[in-house]
């Protein structure tokens, strides 16, 4: 809330961007994606690590689902984010 206080001045700015960035990127993830709107935008959520696709539920995935990343396989067994026991 302090920041908006301090920027209010830049928050229409950050709106019209937000806004401009979905109008932009929504046909192309919509002609791009074989999955609903709703999952490939968790997919895209998903994208940073497995903490971020467990936030999304879409963690553990196996390959070819949404959630599924190369970089989140560690041990390449196509399951990735997959919950690993404690020692």
């Amino acid at each position: 809330m302090a920041w908006l206080r301090r920027h209010r001045h830049q928050a229409p700015i950050a709106a019209f961007a937000a806004v401009a960035v979905v109008a932009l990127a929504y046909p192309v993830v919509v002609n791009l994606s074989r999955w609903p709107l709703s999952v490939a935008i968790r997919h895209a959520a998903a994208a940073p690590n497995c903490a971020a696709a467990r936030m999304v539920g879409l963690a553990p995935a196996r390959r070819g689902q949404p959630g599924y990343y190369p970089q989140h396989d560690r041990d390449r067994d196509g399951i990735a984010c997959e919950p690993w026991p404690r020692r």
